[in-house]
């Protein structure tokens, strides 16, 4: 019993760090819930030729305390957090957030970087990450959802809510 003990301890302390480690680390933007610590991640997808115009963003779940991966479920792609294209350009694509389309994210490179921007109450946002509070019950609804960044023009930090 306790060989199996020291053997879990072991690949807790070994094997973990090295799965969490090939989890990227820059994103163009991220989704956080109030429900736990998993999030999805939204990193940019490049094809040869610049910007996978079809698809501009790899969507996938990093889950167990940064530990491994796993792609979006039917339901997350389709009602929550998957995205849709609705405008292409050279390098340069408009999506929204399947579960709300009043906030349309443009995907582009800025000063050699490829960011989300959202226009918010009159100015534009690089987005960093976006916050869900969840409401449980016996319907889990969203309350409200907090929107972090950086204004584009003076590059100050930038905290906007969304209440749907």
């Amino acid at each position: 019993m306790a060989r199996n003990i020291s053997g879990l301890l072991l690949c807790m302390l070994f094997c973990l760090p090295v799965i969490a480690e090939n989890i990227p680390r820059e994103h163009v933007f991220v989704f956080e819930r109030s429900t736990n610590t998993n999030y999805v991640c939204y990193d940019i997808n490049l094809t040869n030729d610049g910007l996978n115009l079809d698809e501009p963003l790899k969507i996938y779940w990093v889950l167990g305390g940064e530990t491994r991966t796993e792609g979006l479920t039917f339901l997350d792609s389709r009602m929550a957090f998957g995205i849709k294209v609705i405008d292409k350009k050279k390098d340069e694509a408009t999506v929204h957030l399947v579960a709300y389309k009043k906030l349309p994210l443009r995907i582009c490179k800025l000063k050699g970087k490829w960011v989300a921007i959202v226009r918010k109450n009159g100015r534009n946002i690089i987005v960093k990450k976006f916050y869900a509070r969840m409401k449980t019950g016996i319907y889990m609804r969203c309350e409200y959802v907090d929107i972090y960044g950086t204004d584009a023009d003076t590059e100050q930090e930038v905290h906007e809510r969304i209440t749907p």
